[in-house]
Parts: structure tokens; sequence; C-alpha cells
């Protein structure tokens, strides 16, 4: 019985014959896998392709601002602290953190927004009420941390008013008014009929 191997073997050979691409050859004289400082998978292969997913680990959530050349990336650090782990690329495919925005967290941290805007930067935080949360006034709460640079300092979380909300997504109209789209999440979600989100907005 030929197994999987053999037949992209075969394959590949038809193809010289018949002068047809091959990429099962052109697959088997890749280099091996390439390993980062810490022994993780990398995902530039060096040959001009790479692995997915571009961060091994564990990276939920990800926003990722284009400025200039340079691509910034953040993602959920749930209860981390510090937290907000802000990464740098040029390729979008080899990243380096570079710093960290949030010393320690209000909540739970997830699906923030990192944006620029005349010149600052701003994360947009939705902070979930944990058992050891203080001060929070609803179990989701969106606050506001900017930065005159990416490297930081950031500022203290600002608390925006935005209780029960998720998911802050900032734009900016034609006019030049800002918006914060947002998404509802019910708390206790009546099970004996479908859920379904809500979208909604909030002017800045």
């Amino acid at each position: 019985m030929m197994n999987r191997r053999d037949a992209l073997h075969l394959g590949a050979v038809a193809g010289l014959v018949t002068g047809l691409p091959a990429p099962a050859l052109a697959a088997a004289g890749k280099p091996p896998a390439r390993n980062g400082i810490e022994g993780q998978r990398r995902a530039d292969q060096g040959d001009g392709t790479y692995l997915n997913p571009v961060l091994a680990g564990d990276y939920p959530d990800p926003t990722i601002l284009k400025d200039g050349e340079d691509y910034y990336l953040t993602h959920s650090s749930f209860e981390a602290a510090p937290g907000l782990l802000i990464w740098h690329s040029r390729d979008l495919v080899n990243w380096t953190p570079i710093a960290s925005a949030l010393e320690k967290p209000l909540g739970t941290v997830f699906a923030v927004d990192l944006v620029k805007h005349e010149g600052r930067y701003y994360i947009y935080i939705p902070f979930m009420a944990a058992p050891w949360s203080e001060g929070l006034k609803s179990f989701a709460n969106i606050c506001v941390s900017h930065a005159d640079d990416i490297r930081g300092p950031w500022s203290e979380p600002v608390d925006l008013g935005i209780g029960g909300l998720i998911d802050p997504g900032h734009v900016v109209g034609e006019n030049g008014k800002r918006y914060l789209p947002v998404r509802c999440q019910p708390r206790a979600p009546d099970r004996r009929r479908p859920r379904h989100g809500r979208s909604g907005g909030e002017s800045l």
C-alpha cells in the first residue's frame, strides 16, 4: 500500500517528467525549522517563508497598529502583572517585545484596542471584574491608557464611564470626531432563548 509520503514523491517525479511544477520536491529541500533564543518555534524560516502562528505561545485577541514602517501589537493579558506586553515588527513575521503598558490590572484584561491619534498612542482596555478587583463599577469597565512614546511611560488607566460593554474599537470620522464602537455582553444570558450580540457606540 502506498503511503502519503510515497504518493507525494511520485507526484514530484511525475511533475519533473511532464514539466509541471513540483511543490513537493521544493518542500523537501527546505531548511530545518529555526528556533528562537529560548528554544521556541520561530515563524521566519529564513527562506522567504514563514509558519503560522507567527507568535508561538498564548497571545489571544491581538490588536495591531501600523505606524509608518513599524507595526506594534498587543493582546489580552488577562490577570498578568505587568500586562499588555507590546511587540514591534517591520514585516509582521518577526516580533520583538519592547514594553509593557500596564503595571497592574484593575480586573481581567481582554480584547483591547491599540491606536494612534494625533501623535499619541492609546490602548482601550476592557477590565472585567475579578474577585480581587477594587473600585470597578460594573462587571465590564472600559478604560484607556495613553503614552507619547510606544515604549512608555504609559498613563494609569482612565475610567471612561462605559460599563457593561466590551470589544472597544476606536475610529475617527471624516469630520475628525472620534468614536468608540463597543459590543454588549450580557452578564447573565437568558438560556431560554438564543443569545445574540448587540453592537453600539460611544462618542469620545
